[in-house]
């Protein structure tokens, strides 16, 4: 696929909305405090250890986030980013912490603000590099991704982060929504019926959903071109 070409013209559909993103961002951690609990039953004496290092890490670590929260609130993302002061920012608490909850929580919370700042190479590497549990939160990572592919005008790469992101997420409107950025991947790179095919299936598998009213919008768009 042709990755300079353009088609019908579009607004800011195919940015990525951080509400959107961000919709799942209070995890529920008691899920993995009682496996942790069955693991030290089962496991012994080693396995309480590194239970509670983790748990201590994960302490420290949620307190830290809490603390690079408002610089997220205020659009103050290079703070966000790199710290300031006595406050590590969301590198080095994604770097120092990884494997617990709050530190792959800081992975994409760095990537979203990355893409916020306009650094789309940086971003694209911080959302390839999460990981995490929560499904939904690993499908906006893949969108995350969809995003940048997408600004860099790479439409095939764009369309599969996205196709990737319905799959993953458990949640019916995000499955939606990243279906219509992935026809909008198609639509921007010229592949009309293609992508108009695929507005109309969402629009049939997900009616009162906001991917199915992106859709709908976008199929007048480009209705008179097909």
């Amino acid at each position: 696929m042709n990755g300079n070409q353009t088609g019908a013209p579009m607004s800011n559909e195919g940015k990525p909305d951080f509400a959107d993103t961000l919709l799942f961002i209070v995890l529920k951690y008691k899920n993995a405090l009682i496996g942790a609990l069955i693991a030290i039953v089962l496991a012994g004496g080693g396995a309480f250890f590194w239970v509670r290092n983790q748990q201590e890490r994960e302490t420290v670590a949620s307190l830290e986030l809490s603390r690079v929260a408002p610089y997220l609130d205020q659009g103050m993302y290079a703070v966000a980013i790199n710290g300031e002061g006595k406050t590590p920012g969301l590198k080095k608490i994604a770097d120092e912490y990884s494997g617990t909850p709050s530190g792959n929580m800081a992975s994409l919370l760095l990537a979203n603000a990355y893409y916020a700042t306009g650094n789309l190479d940086s971003a694209l590497k911080a959302y390839q590099a999460v990981n995490i549990g929560n499904k939904d939160l690993a499908a906006s990572a893949l969108a995350g991704a969809g995003a940048c592919f997408l600004e860099k005008n790479q439409f095939a790469e764009a369309g599969k982060s996205f196709h990737d992101a319905s799959e993953k997420a458990e949640s019916t409107a995000l499955k939606a929504l990243y279906l219509a950025k992935e026809a909008n991947s198609y639509r921007q790179s010229n592949q009309l019926a293609k992508a108009a095919e695929l507005y109309r299936n969402i629009i049939d598998k997900y009616p009162v959903s906001q991917g199915a009213a992106i859709s709908q919008q976008s199929l007048l768009q480009i209705s008179g071109k097909l």
